[in-house]
């Protein structure tokens, strides 16, 4: 659930699903790949107060170097 986390928590919490269910689905779909509890919390209320990018998360951050260092390879 790493890679997709935003989207999928935003899809969760649009679907009017509340933290808790968001975390039982990531666990049921992803077993224990599933990001823990406290970060499950805390996307879920990133996105609830209308962030669209988790600025303080690492694999965010790392995310986003690659996608930097991508662009300027193809450049």
């Amino acid at each position: 659930m790493d890679g997709g986390n935003g989207d999928a928590t935003k899809f969760c919490f649009k679907a009017c699903l509340s933290g808790i269910e968001t975390l039982l689905l990531a666990q049921k779909a992803y077993g224990n790949e599933a990001l823990n509890r406290s970060k499950v919390i805390r996307w879920y209320s990133r996105v609830r107060d209308g962030r669209e990018l988790v600025e303080n998360d690492k694999s965010t951050r790392t995310l986003v170097k690659i996608a930097a260092v991508a662009d300027l390879i193809k450049k």
